[in-house]
């Protein structure tokens, strides 16, 4: 990590790193060293050598220790988080597939009623006589009206725990987003 006061090559000390070239000024943010300053290999691009000098003292064990200590509970947390995420996602997939799947077989249903009207409309042209011709459509119609209104029902039911598992996600997603920028 780059620090306003300790950056830039270090020309006054004239420290070279493996590929010949002026250390440069760094501060080191992860593990048991995060806050040590040291002077590292300047290279942005290929075979980086790394350290070549540590500025700062070795912290004593235990402050080594606390600082292990809280990097692993970070790991612990960011890959718990990362883990909520994926099944949120696999939760929210899931759902979104069975709704595809029920809007198919909705529309499906749908086909098959207007087919079986038409087909009982023809039909009914044949009787001779009326009254037993709207019987007929008005049972057709009240099953249709019956089975759509359950496939509405279990639609809302299905787009309601989308709602809730996206909104987890949202929330699992703003926590790991803050827990990164901390």
């Amino acid at each position: 990590m780059h620090d306003r006061n300790f950056n830039g090559t270090d020309a006054d000390v004239n420290v070279l790193c493996e590929h010949g070239e002026p250390a440069k000024r760094f501060v080191a943010f992860e593990g048991m060293h995060t806050g040590r300053r040291f002077l590292g290999c300047a290279k942005k691009e290929g075979i980086i050598c790394g350290v070549v000098q540590w500025i700062d003292f070795e912290w004593p064990d235990s402050m080594e220790k606390a600082l292990a200590k809280l990097w692993d509970m970070y790991e612990e947390i960011k890959s718990a988080r990362t883990n909520d995420n994926l099944e949120s996602s696999f939760a929210i997939h899931n759902l979104t597939e069975e709704k595809k799947k029920l809007r198919e077989n909705y529309d499906s249903l749908y086909a098959d009623v207007n087919a079986l009207l038409d087909a009982q409309q023809q039909r009914g042209l044949e009787l001779n006589n009326q009254k037993e011709q709207k019987e007929c459509i008005g049972v057709k119609i009240a099953e249709l009206e019956t089975v759509v209104g359950n496939l509405k029902e279990e639609l809302s039911k299905k787009e309601e725990e989308k709602k809730k598992v996206q909104e987890n996600y949202d929330s699992l997603y703003a926590d790991v987003n803050s827990l990164l920028d901390a």
